[in-house]
């Protein structure tokens, strides 16, 4: 288990000792508690895996919190991992428990960062189980390796970390059309945090495929289209032409005889 996983490893105390631990309703703790629980580790099926400095975190957390110190400041009976009594809450304890806390002073940066510490334990221990999908996108087909008759296995690197992931040959093939069908495309690859590789990578455990055609943007310092000219241009109107002459003598009445 990894140190920032403490919230985890008080939801498995709570699970394992209900009699003794618990978020909503806590109880004073037995004195000496946390010898019993260091003595547990790598023995009780709950703290195989967690380290001794991570057993002493876990209940760190677990006595700061505002809950907690509310249940102290009631007084009363003090109880053992079994869920049995073990001892009371002392005046003197009662009076601590509720003191308040040392205000956030602008002093130093040592003392703002003890705040901060505080306050990063008092949310962790108040911490809520939740589902965590990564999505990885890539732009390119990557290599692959057949991993089974049904399912293919590739590589991706993101954020200097290594991912493996196994995708089902259907959706490999969809992956493989995609590529070939557009000139631009973008995959999103859906699922959940996976074991651990030696470099620090991990693996991808249930990745689900989304493929898109990405249509490439307009340039915005091309000109602006010209308008197609016409084929051919409308004929002009022919314009009314005075008629030409006919070269007829023109009449006239002189040296007319007239009538007798």
């Amino acid at each position: 288990m990894s140190d920032n996983n403490i919230p985890s490893l008080i939801n498995r105390l709570v699970e394992s000792f209900p009699d003794c631990f618990s978020r909503l309703t806590p109880k004073p703790l037995k004195i000496g508690i946390g010898a019993e629980l260091l003595a547990l580790v790598g023995v009780h099926p709950a703290l195989m895996d967690v380290s001794r400095k991570q057993t002493r975190q876990a209940l760190a957390f677990y006595t700061g919190a505002n809950a907690y110190r509310k249940a102290v400041a009631r007084g009363g009976v003090r109880y053992g991992l079994d869920g049995q009594p073990a001892g009371e809450v002392t005046p003197d304890q009662q009076e601590f428990a509720k003191a308040p806390r040392p205000k956030k002073t602008p002093a130093t940066t040592e003392s703002a960062a003890v705040d901060m510490t505080a306050l990063l334990q008092e949310v962790m221990a108040m911490a809520i189980s939740a589902k965590m999908d990564v999505t990885i996108k890539i732009n390119q087909l990557p290599q692959s390796k057949p991993a089974s008759p049904q399912t293919v296995l590739f590589a991706v690197q993101a954020s200097n970390r290594m991912i493996v992931v196994e995708l089902k040959n259907k959706a490999w093939n969809t992956l493989k059309e995609a590529a070939g069908r557009y000139p631009q495309w973008v995959a999103a690859i859906t699922g959940q945090l996976g074991a651990s590789l030696p470099d620090g990578g991990f693996r991808l455990e249930n990745p689900a495929l989304q493929v898109f055609e990405k249509k490439p943007k307009p340039d915005a310092g091309a000109p602006p289209a010209t308008p197609a000219s016409p084929t051919s241009a409308a004929p002009t109107p022919p314009q009314d032409l005075p008629l030409p002459s006919l070269g007829r003598p023109k009449l006239s009445l002189k040296n007319r005889v007239p009538e007798r």
